[in-house]
């Protein structure tokens, strides 16, 4: 066979992860999944020590046609290359380490009568601790002129990306919302929800039902590197999150109970003190290798699950209700 004494190896950013009955190949570049069966990642683990030649005698004679269909499969999705014994050590793997200076990286705020006169505040505070991403939810008669008017209060601000969760109120048009992302490329998405039949021109506009939003558990799903580095080691979801609801209450997220005083009174350096105490923090470090449900998922690296985990009297991870998602693969 041709190039029989070369070795095989995946792009770094290529990443082959087994799971319980399926495994998946990560393209963290190109932010896109590849299914494949739990026999061919045992396959490419041969990768690691073997020639092309070498693999085609380990796997024997009545394996070759499946041998010869997945280099295929592998070369087609441009996702292997071929190298000399001595270039291996020019291509090393992706590094793992995931790090972020932040002790706050992304921010819930529930956008009301009490939260919304403190907004400048709360950004100063959030911009103070490295928190660089927004997710605001919207719930008012004129929530088209509270994003405007929120936007505006960002301009010189420090967040990197927003994202508005907001009703669709009648007398609304569409085409301002359109506009407004056109004249504020910090916003990364705009759920509007609604039970009409709306129609925009905009990739960043995502219209539903507000009960079909609830479930919309495919926005749960991300590839990218960052993610899959920090996912190694932390909770993607609960991990340098804060949320401050309507009331102005600070949580760790919308779905943790325990309460942390109310930013109205906090100041920074009590909001500090609370973002560093373990108490806080105590899910961030909970990734889906140590919770029962997540360990054996092919999508774990991929997932930002937004369950609370509970721990048995035996140490063990898990949640109480099942998950939905790797039906959506």
């Amino acid at each position: 066979m041709k190039n029989s004494n070369k070795y095989v190896r995946m792009f770094s950013n290529c990443i082959p992860v087994l799971g319980r009955d399926k495994s998946v190949i990560y393209d963290l570049q190109r932010k896109q999944m590849f299914n494949i069966p739990n026999d061919l990642y045992n396959f490419i683990q041969l990768f690691e020590e073997h020639t092309i030649s070498e693999i085609f005698e380990l796997c024997g004679k009545d394996n070759e046609q499946v041998v010869e269909e997945y280099f295929q499969f592998l070369t087609n999705k441009e996702l292997t290359f071929l190298i000399d014994k001595d270039e291996l050590e020019l291509f090393p793997k992706l590094s793992m380490k995931w790090r972020s200076p932040a002790k706050i990286s992304n921010a819930i705020i529930e956008i009301s009568e009490t939260t919304y006169p403190l907004f400048e505040k709360i950004v100063a505070y959030l911009t103070a601790l490295g928190c660089e991403y927004l997710y605001l939810k919207i719930d008012a008669p004129k929530s088209f002129l509270l994003m405007k008017n929120i936007m505006e209060k960002l301009t010189t601000s420090a967040i990197f990306s927003v994202v508005f969760e907001t009703p669709f109120n009648k007398g609304e048009k569409i085409t301002d919302y359109e506009q407004l992302i056109v004249e504020n490329k910090r916003i990364e998405t705009i759920f509007l929800l609604s039970d009409e039949q709306l129609k925009t021109s905009s990739s960043k506009i995502l219209i539903t039902s507000p009960k079909r939003f609830v479930n919309k558990k495919e926005y749960f799903f991300k590839i990218n590197i960052s993610l899959f580095t920090e996912s190694q080691k932390y909770n993607t979801y609960f991990n340098k999150k804060v949320f401050i609801n309507k009331e102005g209450g600070v949580l760790n997220a919308p779905e943790t109970e325990e309460l942390f005083g109310n930013i109205a009174r906090l100041t920074f350096k009590e909001l500090e003190a609370v973002v560093d105490s373990e108490q806080f923090q105590k899910y961030w470090s909970i990734n889906k290798d140590v919770i029962d449900e997540c360990k054996d998922c092919e999508l774990r690296y991929m997932c930002v699950d937004n369950r609370v985990p509970k721990q048995s009297k035996g140490g063990n991870y898990f949640f109480t209700s099942k998950c939905e998602l790797r039906a959506l693969n």
